[in-house]
């Protein structure tokens, strides 16, 4: 199976979407073709003929009505599977509140203020990943602790892209937790848990991508184990419920955590 997206700006609307979706369908495998900042049907068509040739699915993000209509012609014409993902939403849109869209390609990545602010946090991220640059730390609008491998950093990046400042510091027991934490308002703070079977298997598939031999301190169940319970000092000192994140993605685990906002 194949499929195409296109778009006369990035994407990556699309990219999501499509993403999404094979998430319902496991056991698909696709050939993904991404053609973006396709702005005139003299490109759009031979991409078109191609995806004939190959008996490929279409999905677009077209803003531009010509090539939004010309596409969904053509697939007409052609027998051709198509799915354009702007145009529904933007006829009811038109049509509920009599207001022309602007039709202006890439709009999500529009340099204004949130732009920066979104760089901005992703900077703070990355800068405050693992317990660097505590001096700072009073700037975030949240704190993720918890031990190695418990999600931290995908979580905070996550965030960042919310516009969040996120710093993580991870929870280990020789090394007590800098006097900064202790000055941060609860509710700002965040614990991520995990079961201990869970983490060791985590840790087991990244110390052999690491080219590491599994069996050592890091990935045994008793020290596991001893970590956790520390963690859960921590949080009961630092009065917060931790998140389990056992059986639970980056995107459900920042979900929670915008949640309790």
């Amino acid at each position: 199976m194949i499929i195409y997206i296109i778009s006369d700006a990035v994407g990556e609307t699309a990219q999501r979407v499509v993403q999404a979706t094979l998430l319902q369908y496991p056991q698909l495998k696709p050939t993904i073709r991404t053609y973006p900042f396709v702005t005139t049907v003299d490109e759009l068509a031979p991409i078109m003929q191609d995806a004939v040739a190959e008996q490929a699915v279409v999905a677009t993000t077209f803003v531009t009505a010509k090539l939004a209509t010309w596409a969904t012609d053509f697939a007409a014409q052609h027998q051709l599977q198509l799915v354009n993902y702007m145009s529904p939403l933007m006829q009811v849109l038109t049509t509920q509140t009599g207001t022309a869209p602007l039709a202006q390609p890439g709009m999500l990545h529009t340099i204004n203020g949130d732009y920066f602010k979104k760089v901005a946090a992703l900077d703070f991220a990355v800068a405050h990943d693992d317990g660097q640059n505590l001096q700072t730390l009073a700037k975030a609008d949240l704190l993720i602790l918890g031990v190695s491998r418990t999600s931290k950093t995908p979580v905070s990046l996550y965030l960042a892209e919310q516009r969040l400042k996120v710093a993580n510091i991870p929870l280990l027991p020789d090394n007590p937790l800098d006097e900064a934490v202790y000055q941060l308002p609860k509710e700002k703070i965040v614990g991520l848990t995990i079961s201990p079977q869970r983490l060791q298997k985590v840790r087991q598939t990244r110390m052999a991508a690491l080219g590491l031999t599994a069996d050592n301190y890091y990935t045994d169940v008793a020290s596991i184990e001893k970590e956790l319970d520390y963690a859960a000092a921590i949080f009961t000192k630092l009065q917060i419920t931790p998140i389990d994140t056992t059986e639970r993605s980056v995107e459900e685990t920042a979900a929670l955590i915008m949640q309790r906002r």
